[in-house]
């Protein structure tokens, strides 16, 4: 059974092909079910606003690139397009550098890894994960946290809630004068939210479809929660929206955009949109004083001082390769165990029938000379035996030939 991954991310594909494969928090126990219906395999999906990933057991990579394409109803061509596949240790090296943040928009981001962990949860509690993957993704976090203790990869890394605050100070100057609006309770938006409480803002709301998850986020930071269906009368009222929520549809459009900048009387509006799929309008943009960002967006303002950790990242890359590796070697010497097992077990009853023998030719009171000699005469060709008869056979005589030679040291 090979290790195979199959994916798309923002170096494959854009923003507007990446969310028509996003699979949905509460979709992705029902996608890993399906997926092991369909094609039998063991598998773990990883669905972040860059990247969608399937890694699995499975020699069938074609059925599975098809199932993927067939679960979100989009043609298996226009997939491919924007598709890799690794196999075996290339996924093991790939899942240790995503791990670690170095696959990552932004350089170095942890929030990754809290994602793939996520990922392994909910696939081990589906019953799709199997013993294997488990291991291989315990493995892929270890050298993760070795990775940002032995190297500088993390340091100063811009986050993406930093970035946000950048461009609203270069919008609104002082960010004490403005409101802000976070829509979701995601993990994202109350890390930003968070963020943005300790620079003391005028106000900060959030907009929520269960109101109880939006006061208990809004009571970390002594904010105010509303539902997310009087975001229509209540949008115009904010400076700065970051949206964020699980939305199949977008659900900020450009009607409700262009009345809340008449209500505020074309006073600046900042529009964050970190969801995937993408929850505002891309018409919005057009919009006057109207400022759209996507998390794509942020990332490339984010990685503007990439190059100052270019020492960190080669010192990773040799970390991650060394335990991509070691892993890799000890995953394949496990596959011969059984055939050092069955070779033991062939030789010492090859042994022991010989032994036989000879302890009845000693009772006959043979002489010991003719014994030994017969004993070892008779090991020999049957040790013998296997080998010569593989040499004698037409096919593959040269590959034997040059396997024997390393197996038994011969000289030439």
């Amino acid at each position: 059974m090979e290790l195979n991954l199959i994916g798309l991310n923002h170096k494959t594909a854009p923003l507007s092909i990446r969310e028509k494969f996003v699979f949905s928090s509460d979709l992705i126990s029902h996608a890993l079910l399906d997926l092991k219906k369909n094609t039998g395999s063991k598998a773990v999906i990883l669905s972040t606003c860059n990247r969608t990933e399937i890694y699995f057991l499975s020699t069938k990579v074609d059925k599975v690139c098809k199932w993927l394409a067939d679960f979100h109803q989009v043609k298996l061509s226009q997939l491919k397009k924007h598709l890799y596949i690794y196999k075996n240790k290339e996924v093991i090296i790939h899942s240790y550098r995503v791990a670690a943040g170095l696959d990552s928009m932004i350089l170095g981001e942890t929030q990754i890894l809290g994602q793939m962990k996520q990922a392994s949860k909910i696939a081990n509690f589906a019953g799709t994960q199997g013993k294997f993957l488990d291991t291989f993704f315990q493995k892929s976090f270890q050298s993760a946290k070795e990775v940002r203790t032995k190297t500088e990869i993390g340091s100063s890394t811009t986050t993406i809630a930093s970035t946000i605050l950048k461009i609203s100070k270069r919008i609104f100057g002082e960010i004490e004068k403005t409101r802000i609006l976070f829509i979701g309770a995601s993990d994202m938006a109350e890390m930003c939210a968070k963020y943005f409480n300790k620079h003391n803002p005028q106000k900060i709301s959030i907009a929520n479809r269960s109101i109880q998850n939006g006061r208990t986020m809004a009571k970390k930071i002594n904010a105010d929660a509303f539902l997310l269906g009087e975001i229509t009368e209540q949008l115009h009222y904010y400076d700065i929206v970051v949206s964020s929520t699980s939305s199949q549809l977008p659900i900020i459009g450009l009607g409700m955009i262009e009345r809340a900048i008449k209500a505020r009387k074309h006073k600046p509006m900042l529009l964050i949109d970190l969801a995937m799929p993408r929850d505002i309008e891309n018409e919005a943009s057009e919009v006057s004083d109207i400022f759209l960002y996507t998390f794509d967006d942020l990332a490339k303002i984010a990685q503007e001082g990439k190059s100052n950790r270019s020492e960190a990242v080669k010192k990773a890359e040799i970390l991650i390769n060394s335990k991509a590796t070691e892993f890799f070697d000890k995953e394949q010497q496990k596959k011969t165990i059984p055939t050092i097992l069955s070779l033991r077990n062939q030789i010492e009853n090859i042994r022991i029938q010989e032994l036989k023998k000879a302890q009845n030719d000693i009772k006959k009171g043979l002489p010991v000379e003719k014994i030994l000699e017969k004993l070892s005469n008779n090991l020999s060709k049957k040790f013998l035996h296997h080998p010569s008869k593989a040499l004698n056979s037409p096919q593959k005589n040269n590959e034997i030939s040059d396997l024997l030679k390393i197996i038994y040291n011969l000289k030439e």
